[in-house]
């Protein structure tokens, strides 16, 4: 099955809006909140392990690369891809040296640290902005690829299905994908509930860590500044408040939270429901599905890329 129309794959508003200008606004917190604290999801680092060594990875939909580490440490070689610019830019020099831990210095958590033999490959990681529409990547010409928390973010099911028509487009004929995506159904005790497959799950930004993004809209530029801390004005109000109020000015459906000083932008996100990957993947005739399950609020596939059937 192959997605024949390009009007089909267009980037939908919903996305424009709500994925790829939210990203970019607010990369630097999401990488010095979360890409720092290293959690990478015990099925993906496990399926890297298992790669031969020497493999070439594509992560597509790499973020600030915190899969990056695992990936060189397990002997691989990563490329990765990413529709943000202002999140592919916090991958670079993201890791510390092992031998920063015996130092005593700040080396952050063990997942975003290389040996010194990979260092070289932290400061100058193979990135390149691209929509997952459109890997700029030869066909067959990757070992194995990844897709971590993309396909949540794809809103209609034309779109997914020809990102999965890319993965296995770049990836040898033998490879394997792992593709993760949010779950419906959380685990018991999880905060998180969702009223419904598509969504807007709010992230709360920090007006300090919105200071390298100049915001566009249709009707307005605006540049904030850069504030070192929070400073105050004469009359003793934070300028903080001015820089949220312009954020969520100049995004459509980001808000501005008055008690708590920060700016809420709402990501759109498409929650699977149990077997809806996998019937996405019968509909690909170039990958056969290996494994397939739920892990820490998300449902995975793993995959394995094999010739189209032949028709004569």
């Amino acid at each position: 099955t192959t997605v024949k129309s390009e009007a089909n794959i267009s980037t939908p508003e919903t996305e424009r809006d709500h994925v790829h200008a939210v990203y970019d606004a607010i990369a630097t917190q999401w990488h010095h909140t979360r890409g720092k604290r290293g959690v990478l999801w015990p099925g993906a680092t496990n399926f890297l392990k298992q790669l031969p060594k020497g493999s070439v990875v594509a992560d597509v939909g790499c973020g600030d690369g915190k899969y990056f580490p695992a990936i060189w440490e397990a002997g691989s070689y990563v490329i990765g891809t990413d529709i943000s610019e202002p999140l592919l830019q916090t991958s670079i020099g993201a890791c510390a040296s092992f031998d920063a831990v015996k130092d005593k210095t700040n080396a952050g958590p063990e997942n975003r640290q290389v040996s010194k033999l990979k260092i070289g490959l932290n400061e100058r990681p193979a990135v390149a902005v691209a929509d997952c529409m459109h890997i700029p990547m030869r066909s067959k010409s990757v070992d194995a690829a990844i897709c971590i928390a993309v396909m949540h973010h794809l809103s209609t099911a034309p779109r997914r299905l020809r990102c999965l028509q890319e993965l296995s487009r770049i990836v040898k004929v033998g490879g394997r994908i792992n593709i993760q995506a949010w779950a419906l159904d959380q685990d018991e005790g999880s905060k998180r509930k969702f009223a419904g497959t598509d969504v807007f799950v709010p992230f709360n930004a920090q007006p300090r860590y919105l200071d390298k993004v100049v915001p566009e809209n249709k009707n307005t530029t605006i540049t904030a500044k850069r504030l070192s801390g929070e400073k105050r004005s004469t009359s003793g109000e934070s300028t903080c408040k001015g820089v949220a109020e312009i954020y969520s000015d100049a995004y459509d459906g980001a808000e501005y939270d008055e008690r708590k000083g920060l700016v809420v932008f709402q990501r759109y996100c498409h929650m699977y429901r149990e077997g809806e990957l996998d019937d996405l993947v019968s509909k690909i005739n170039t990958v056969e599905l290996f494994e397939s399950g739920f892990e820490s609020g998300n449902y995975f596939v793993i995959l394995k890329v094999v010739d189209p059937p032949n028709d004569t």
